[in-house]
């Protein structure tokens, strides 16, 4: 039994240490699960491991985790791809928050949810880092029999690239289509073009443990796989180690009732 012990502290020791050279440190929390899933495939192309999983912290959230020794590389990933984004807020968000609400209040309300709507959609499209609308709609008087003032809209759009992912005239009828009495042509557009970053020089895109030489994507698993090895490989020796000693003294009780001479 006094055997036991040792072993058991040293395989517990070896365990603990080969867990902590592959814990993993959040870099992002509370987010949606849409959002979560927008860091994970950007730092996943960036060869950075990240994983997702509830947030202890936010019911219905998440977070996203890497890998310790990949956090800078993570944060400056998440940085240059503007993540994570902050949800703008729709109409449903928006109207109704005045405790006094007047006909101005209302149709200013009204505008921010539907921008923030346009600015979902827009965010949701594959290459574009963010989205900004706004929308200048004069307030419709039901008293006068004119027609309708049109307005005007603005939007900045920043996407990764030379090629934005959908043509201004795109962007136009999009806009248009979500704002009565606004044309296509009353819309301006604004492309900002982001460079896709490219990797520093001397950066490995492989990461290493030990002489194994591995891709970035794949250490956690690599790390968890020689973790396990070596916890068998120390229970089996640990296990060789006892049946060994049992053995031993199996042998010497024997050896010991064969020796003594039988009682008269």
């Amino acid at each position: 039994m006094q055997a036991r012990q040792p072993l058991s502290a040293a395989l517990f020791a070896l365990v603990l240490a080969a867990c902590c050279a592959a814990c993993a440190v959040p870099v992002a929390s509370t987010l949606d699960d849409s959002e979560a899933n927008r860091v994970v495939v950007a730092l996943g192309r960036a060869s950075v491991d990240a994983t997702k999983e509830p947030d202890p912290t936010a019911e219905g959230r998440w977070r996203v985790n890497v890998p310790r020794d990949d956090v800078p590389r993570a944060l400056s990933v998440m940085r240059d791809d503007a993540l994570p984004r902050t949800l703008p807020a729709g109409v449903l968000d928006s109207v109704g928050k005045s405790l006094v609400p007047s006909e101005a209040a209302e149709h200013a309300e009204l505008l921010a949810g539907i921008a923030g709507d346009l600015e979902r959609t827009l965010e949701g499209i594959d290459g574009v880092l963010s989205a900004r609308v706004h929308l200048n709609v004069p307030q419709a008087n039901p008293s006068r029999e004119s027609p309708p003032v049109r307005g005007s809209a603005s939007v900045l759009l920043e996407h990764r690239g030379s090629t934005p992912p959908l043509s201004a005239d795109s962007v136009q009828r999009l806009v248009a289509g979500g704002v009565a009495t606004l044309l296509p042509t009353d819309v301006a557009v604004v492309l900002v073009s982001r460079p896709t970053p490219a990797q520093p020089l001397g950066e490995s895109p492989l990461g290493h443990v030990g002489p194994i030489a591995v891709a970035r994507s794949s250490l956690r698993q690599l790390q968890a796989s020689l973790v396990a090895l070596v916890a068998l490989v120390a229970l089996l020796a640990a296990t060789t180690l006892v049946l060994h000693a049992r053995l031993s003294r199996a042998r010497a009780a024997l050896a010991q009732a064969r020796t003594t001479p039988a009682e008269p």
